[in-house]
């Protein structure tokens, strides 16, 4: 990793372990607008945190930010988005979950997830019902730490997560890293995306409609 290339904001991002996907992405983004002012620079960077984060979704739509005529302006949008869009979708899974009033068996390590948790009452329903985050939703999987695969094959799970992390098959197939595993999105029961219900094909449809709109990166 370049000294010179990266600022200590973004190299504490890199180096992250505890945060999700999620909060990691804002710390990128606040480094990258400190870069604004030289485009060159902010690019460069971009890329190499990109390269240093295999396995979070953000970075794509953070690259097309980097890259786009008016990087800062993008940058500040998709930040504003993040936090826009990551209330919308717990308070919409912690209603849903709300009403099916059963414990919850929920995968760690997902800000979101505990955001929800944090939002439940105490259930009082027989079963169980998964809860998981996501790292990246692509047309026909997720990505997200091992151990989500088989929770979604043990119990009716809910993946809560934003748009922030869908993308495109091409961008899907490059992420990943030691510690996750991909998940065949019909393996889940539904799919809470910025505030919306979806099912999985739904949101599946929404990760493959990417690659035609934005193009690659």
């Amino acid at each position: 990793m370049s000294s010179t290339l990266l600022t200590p904001p973004l190299v504490a991002a890199v180096q992250d372990v505890s945060s999700g996907a999620t909060a990691i992405a804002r710390q990128v983004i606040d480094g990258l607008l400190d870069l604004a002012p030289d485009q060159e620079r902010l690019c460069a960077a971009a890329g190499l945190v990109a390269d240093q984060l295999p396995w979070c979704a953000p970075m794509w739509h953070v690259l097309h930010a980097a890259r786009s005529e008016r990087p800062q302006p993008a940058l500040r949008a998709l930040r504003d988005r993040l936090d826009f869009d990551v209330d919308r979708s717990v308070a919409t899974a912690a209603k849903l979950l709300t009403e099916r009033s059963r414990p919850i068996q929920a995968m760690p390590g997902s800000d979101l997830v505990a955001a929800v948790l944090r939002a439940l009452p105490q259930p009082a329903g027989a079963g169980v019902v998964g809860l998981v985050g996501a790292d990246a939703i692509g047309p026909t999987e997720m990505l997200n730490v091992v151990g989500t695969g088989t929770l979604a094959g043990t119990a009716p799970t809910v993946i809560v997560t934003t748009s922030v992390k869908l993308v495109p098959e091409e961008a899907f197939r490059r992420l990943g890293a030691p510690g996750f595993e991909r998940v065949p999105l019909h393996r889940f029961d539904l799919v809470v995306i910025d505030g919306e219900v979806l099912t999985p094909i739904e949101a599946g449809e929404r990760a493959s409609a990417l690659g035609s709109r934005y193009g690659m990166v």
